[in-house]
């Protein structure tokens, strides 16, 4: 409550009220009533006060368990998250280098750059070197002593015929 100053010696002017007009305040009333509504206050604050700190009390700690399998699925998802990038740049250096998979992930390069280097390096070593170019069969005529499709199903046996069919599967 903003009480208003005046200068000393000076009595304040109020206005009339309800034909009270030459009386002054009940300033002790009024500092008693504002102290007890203090106290009141006081009091429930107090009391709230103690209420929090009692449910502050009584809440539920966190449980250890709960944190450690929180911290054990974090890990594993970091470890499954870092399996699938190594295994994605696996394949785009195998695909880039021509090496088969399982040699370019054996290799221990960490990023994709060192991991190319360390493929290119083990395609140079397993490439042959020197001697006759490879070429390939002319023609497509089967090889000699290895019968054709038609020569295998021309057998009139059925014995003789399934037995050279599963030996030569590959023709079918």
């Amino acid at each position: 409550m903003a009480q208003e100053t005046t200068p000393t010696g000076t009595k304040p002017t109020e206005p009339a009220q309800d034909g009270d007009a030459g009386q002054e305040p009940d300033y002790k009333a009024l500092y008693e009533n504002a102290l007890k509504e203090s106290r009141k206050w006081e009091s429930r604050s107090k009391a709230n006060l103690k209420e929090l700190d009692e449910l502050k009390a009584a809440a539920p700690k966190a449980d250890p368990t709960v944190e450690e399998r929180l911290s054990a699925l974090e890990s594993e998802n970091a470890s499954l998250k870092a399996s699938a990038a190594r295994s994605e740049l696996v394949d785009s250096v195998a695909k880039a280098t021509g090496l088969d998979r399982s040699i370019v992930a054996t290799l221990n390069g960490e990023d994709e750059d060192a991991l190319t280097e360390q493929a290119k390096a083990v395609a140079a070593i397993t490439k042959p070197t020197g001697g006759a170019p490879k070429v390939p069969e002319a023609g497509g005529k089967p090889k000699p002593g290895k019968p054709s499709k038609k020569d295998v199903l021309g057998i009139e046996d059925k014995k003789e015929r399934l037995a050279a069919i599963a030996a030569n599967i590959d023709l079918f």
